[in-house]
């Protein structure tokens, strides 16, 4: 039995859907960084009369930032504290 007391295979789903909470919230971060860089871009566009311009240039910057973002956490570019605590023979 599971550490709750539940059914054999009641961690598993636990552990999927903890899984796939992370990529959730890595796609919103590449959303959001995408959707600010465009609406940063389009409001100094705005500003600077260069319309669509910075918007589209913030539209690119957001998205290549976002996906470098996925892209680092995904692939293990940047290893997570609990990992270094594990190889270091910490907690």
């Amino acid at each position: 039995m599971s550490e709750h007391g539940s059914k054999p295979g009641r961690g598993d789903s636990r552990d999927a859907i903890r899984a796939s909470s992370e990529f959730i919230g890595h796609g919103m971060t590449f959303a959001a960084s995408t959707l600010l860089f465009f609406l940063g871009g389009n409001w100094l566009d705005g500003r600077l009369g260069t319309a669509p311009l910075l918007a589209l240039l913030g539209l690119i910057v957001g998205a290549v930032a976002g996906f470098w973002n996925l892209y680092s956490h995904v692939s293990g570019v940047r290893e997570r504290p609990a990992q270094q605590d594990v190889e270091d023979g910490g907690p």
